[in-house]
């Protein structure tokens, strides 16, 4: 279990596409519509409603999770500027719904859930300058094949989840103080779960629980969620990148739907 600073994040992206769903299902009521389908309509486009954790660990620990060809390629000088220290990493974690997933205006793909630990702020070209975001593993929902093909495409290795609430970024617990999200994951090899959250025969893999953050300044900028959510990202194939570009100035980014700043803690498992 980890302390960790959160931002709960309503973004519309442009991402790519290798292929769409003949019935694309929008199954989360709570999300609200792509703002920006007809704005790039030759583009795929959709929204993200996520809940970002930063947890800071110390560098050197990061490092030993990393691939061995990577560990040394962590731009410190990159990060500091966001008044983290260069002994610590920012490790991200992401529990999203992808949601309205659009092409031409039409539906192409239905919402899933995925959740994901990533490692930002890495020199993929070795130029001293250029940070890009790694991600080795992602759990996806085993119903949505063609989101797994593409998360293999890029690289990284999916696994099979099972998320709790399965259609939408948290849900409120019993005392309606904090919110949290879960996933489980199903194979031959499980403990059993000993939670009634998740399905026979699985084991928590990992989840969030956070509540609103009582000042209003968080101790980690807006401006950092903002770089980190653009830097490209790549798998364990990094000759395949993931160029997603997310938006913060659209109509579900301002206002009464403006990212919200929470704390609360991250519960991981291996291979997380």
């Amino acid at each position: 279990m980890h302390t960790a600073w959160f931002i709960t994040l309503l973004l519309p992206y442009v991402a790519d596409l290798c292929s769409a769903d003949l019935s694309p299902q929008a199954n989360c009521t709570s999300c609200l519509p792509n703002p920006i389908a007809t704005t790039y309509p030759n583009n795929v486009t959709g929204t993200i409603n996520a809940t970002t954790s930063v947890i800071l660990v110390p560098l050197s620990y990061a490092q030993s999770l990393l691939p061995s060809r990577f560990a040394n390629s962590i731009l410190t000088n990159a990060y500091t500027r966001f008044n983290i220290s260069p002994t610590l990493y920012p490790l991200v974690v992401e529990s999203v719904i992808d949601h309205d997933i659009r092409f031409n205006n039409f539906p192409v793909l239905s919402d899933f859930s995925s959740f994901r630990t990533t490692f930002p702020f890495i020199d993929l070209l070795g130029d001293g300058y250029s940070t890009f975001r790694y991600t080795g593993f992602i759990y996806l929902p085993p119903s949505n094949p063609i989101a797994i093909n593409g998360s293999q495409g890029y690289g990284y290795t999916v696994l099979s989840g099972f998320f709790d609430p399965p259609d939408a970024p948290y849900k409120f617990t019993r005392n309606g103080r904090a919110r949290r999200f879960s996933v489980f994951e199903q194979s031959s090899n499980s403990t059993p779960s000993t939670s009634h959250h998740g399905p026979p025969a699985s084991r928590l893999a990992g989840s969030t629980l956070f509540r609103t953050k009582t000042s209003s300044q968080p101790p980690i900028p807006l401006s950092f969620y903002r770089n980190i959510t653009n830097q490209i990202m790549f798998g364990n194939n990094s000759q395949v990148c993931d160029r997603m570009i997310s938006f913060w100035n659209t109509s579900i980014t301002t206002g009464a739907y403006e990212p919200q700043a929470v704390v609360g803690d991250v519960l991981l498992s291996p291979p997380l």
